[in-house]
């Protein structure tokens, strides 16, 4: 009885409360199209904004790094690399 109570009161609550001549597709969909449009438009801006404030000299030497004298690597010799990892601590259990 307290379910056929409950699903009574809860129809007559969104019969009334519920607004009426909505079109909740159309409104969705505006909506959508709304946000997609701002996010573009952010994105835009955002990536207009991040080249600008690269400057060209910059964008030169990013693209073609002068090159640099390295001096050659030396391999380490064996004894300092580890064989095997560390023992666990025997405070630690």
């Amino acid at each position: 009885m307290f379910l056929l109570r409950s699903a009574f009161w809860l129809t007559i609550g969104f019969i009334v409360v519920a607004p009426h001549g909505t079109d909740f597709g159309a409104a969705a969909t505006q909506l959508r199209d709304q946000a997609v449009g701002a996010g573009i438009e952010a994105g835009t801006h955002l990536v207009v904004g991040q080249m600008q404030a690269v400057a060209l000299p910059d964008l030169l030497e990013i693209v073609l790094p002068v090159e640099v004298e390295a001096a050659p690597a030396t391999p380490l010799p064996p004894a300092s690399l580890p064989a095997f990892p560390r023992p666990r601590p025997a405070a630690l259990g």
